[in-house]
């Protein structure tokens, strides 16, 4: 039984116009529970620009492993699972999190609503003890016909909160470390566009002023440009090997730092660019990745712990997030 290694199915190509730069020194290769993954890093501009070319949805290429090399990474497999139960259910999770967010019938904060519901639905069978439940929801939930007006009902009752979502955002982005010039060029336009010093006067932003630019984000990646955002974050949910990075935490937490990654980025694009132009796109992103990996490796755990001890990781929390 082969080990499989999945990888984008751009690779070959964008190993092409990396070169001399091979696939291992521009890509993570994540161990997983199922998988050997390849996933290129963002740090380098040319991966954000492949990514935003790629006008359909993601696709993934898998080939096995022979069997005498794949036996070190299925006792792997086996021991991960022994320790952690819920690792059975990895691929389902991930299946989960890869239909709902590309799926376009949606506008992609729905997605984040929809994509809310399930897997707190999930988690929920979990802790209840019904793990046999959690394949066929994913399967009937994510099912080609299926109508989500009813879910989406349940979070009519949302209201933004820009300045929760602007905070927070700040927050993640600040406390990155800053391994180059781009990226603080990145936050010191940040800032200038906000018209506030630095984080330590973000509360001296006019809030009326940064409503409007949000609006003009949204309506700006609401069409075709919202791939954009689709792939970047696909994107991360293979580099951390969500929903199962950090095993001791569960499934609906994995999803609490998605959310607030999310956010982050969605405040940097939106108070970094005016135009959201390709050039200063892929400029922000790739700064911004280079950030993200300087960082303390503990980031998420920092991140996912920080939310709950705020009161900030209910659903109802993460959908005004997802909104604002």
């Amino acid at each position: 039984m082969g080990f499989p290694i999945i990888t984008p199915a751009f690779l070959k190509e964008l190993t092409e116009t990396m070169k001399p730069v091979t696939a291992d020194e521009f890509c993570d290769v994540n161990i997983t529970a199922f998988a050997v993954e390849y996933v290129p890093r963002l740090c380098y501009a040319e991966s954000v620009k492949k990514l935003i070319e790629e006008k359909d949805i993601l696709a993934y290429n898998m080939i096995n492993l022979p069997d005498e090399d794949s036996k070190q990474f299925i006792n792997q497999s086996r021991q991960t699972i022994a320790a952690y139960p819920q690792a059975k259910y990895y691929w389902q999770i991930r299946s989960l999190f890869m239909n709902i967010l590309q799926n376009r019938e949606v506008n992609f904060e729905k997605r984040l609503l929809l994509l809310n519901y399930g897997v707190k639905t999930v988690e929920g069978m979990l802790d209840k003890g019904r793990p046999d439940l959690v394949p066929k929801f994913i399967n009937d939930y994510t099912a080609e016909k299926m109508n989500y007006d009813e879910v989406l009902g349940y979070f009519k009752a949302i209201r933004p909160n820009p300045g929760y979502s602007l905070a927070d955002g700040i927050s993640l982005l600040k406390s990155l470390s800053k391994p180059n010039a781009a990226y603080k060029e990145v936050l010191s336009t940040i800032y200038k566009n906000l018209g506030v010093s630095g984080p330590e006067t973000l509360k001296m932003t006019d809030m009326k002023k940064y409503i409007g630019m949000r609006k003009n984000f949204s309506q700006t990646v609401a069409g075709e440009k919202s791939r954009y955002i689709e792939n970047i974050m696909i994107n991360y949910i293979w580099s951390y090997s969500i929903p199962f990075s950090k095993p001791e935490f569960n499934f609906w937490e994995h999803f609490v730092f998605f959310c607030s990654l999310y956010n982050a980025i969605k405040v940097m694009l939106t108070c970094f660019s005016q135009d959201f132009s390709d050039e200063e796109f892929i400029k922000a992103v790739s700064a911004f990745d280079t950030a993200l990996r300087a960082s303390d490796e503990n980031l998420m755990t920092k991140v996912i712990l920080a939310m709950k001890n705020a009161g900030q990781s209910n659903n109802g929390d993460l959908a005004i997030l997802t909104l604002s």
